[in-house]
């Protein structure tokens, strides 16, 4: 008797992961139609109903044990693989993983992507951004191998690798009166509104920590998600915020915004390179590692 195939085994963790059969479809850039195909072929390979018929797609008992063991299965056939390439010295193939914070996805990892896509071209790239908490989430979950996080992650099962530092930049409206100013002083911004990322990503703890350093008087903190977003908020006179510096460069270069000499400036952040430490890597993964160890700042 023959086990369910490995693309139905795909098919299956991307709906148990996304939560629906459209996500998964958009996600393994498949018809929803197929998806749906591949699901009902292993639910019958497998003997058991795997998901809720109900919005949601909710796991069934069948369909949760299958997701714990699946993850391993595909982790195991990819590994043997990537060895079997090795044995044979072929080019470097197969698909790298790679997540990044908001922050370091803006800055620090295109370059890095344009560099490793030059020198392993035949590797296929998926790279996600999310926020801190999720990037490191799909991380321990296995979804990522690698990541890109201006966190300052303790985590003891991760090993760190610093691949660079990002300069920070206080950036307020261009019309605003202390644009342009040589200093500012945290009193001379009294009232004003402080514009910060959403929960779960380390650029707001970052933010409030230099709040709570400034002691704005009577200041007030509006939530926004995403840097971007923050920056036009700012050039549209909504309010003040610290962003990095590449975040806010076009702005700056257009004169859409201005930066404030706000004293103390913010600091510098780091980025690190993260992976889990005693997970099988593949040799994108290698690759892609050992790169970053080479561009480490000294």
């Amino acid at each position: 008797m023959s086990g369910p195939s490995l693309q139905r085994l795909r098919v299956f963790v991307a709906v148990a992961r996304t939560g629906g059969f459209s996500a998964a479809a958009r996600a393994l850039d498949m018809a929803q139609s197929t998806v749906s195909t591949h699901i009902r072929l292993l639910e019958a390979e497998v003997g058991a109903q795997l998901f809720d018929r109900t919005p949601g797609r909710r796991l069934t008992p069948a369909g949760e044990l299958l997701l714990t063991h699946a993850p391993q299965v595909l982790e195991s056939y990819e590994t043997a693989v990537d060895q079997l390439r090795r044995l044979g010295h072929g080019p470097v193939e197969g698909t790298l993983s790679i997540g990044g914070t908001v922050t370091a996805g803006e800055g620090l990892l295109p370059p890095l992507l344009v560099e490793y896509g030059t020198l392993f071209p035949e590797v296929a790239l998926e790279v996600s951004i999310q926020n801190t908490s999720a990037t490191l989430r799909a991380l321990d979950s296995g979804e990522i191998a690698v990541a890109l996080v201006a966190a300052s992650d303790e985590d003891s099962n991760h090993e760190r690798i610093l691949v660079g530092r990002e300069p920070q930049v206080v950036i307020a409206a261009a019309a605003h009166p202390l644009a342009g100013a040589a200093c500012v002083d945290a009193a001379d911004l009294r009232g004003s509104t402080i514009l910060v990322r959403e929960s779960g990503s380390t650029t707001r703890r970052y933010q409030q920590t230099l709040m709570d350093c400034w002691q704005i008087p009577r200041a007030r903190t509006w939530t926004i998600s995403g840097t971007g977003a923050i920056v036009e908020a700012v050039a549209a006179g909504l309010g003040i915020a610290c962003v990095t510096r590449v975040s806010a460069e076009s702005a700056l270069r257009l004169g859409r915004v201005a930066e404030l000499a706000l004293e103390p400036a913010p600091a510098t952040r780091p980025v690190h390179l993260i992976h889990r430490i005693g997970r099988a890597l593949s040799r994108p993964e290698e690759e892609f590692i050992q790169l970053a160890r080479e561009r480490s700042p000294r």
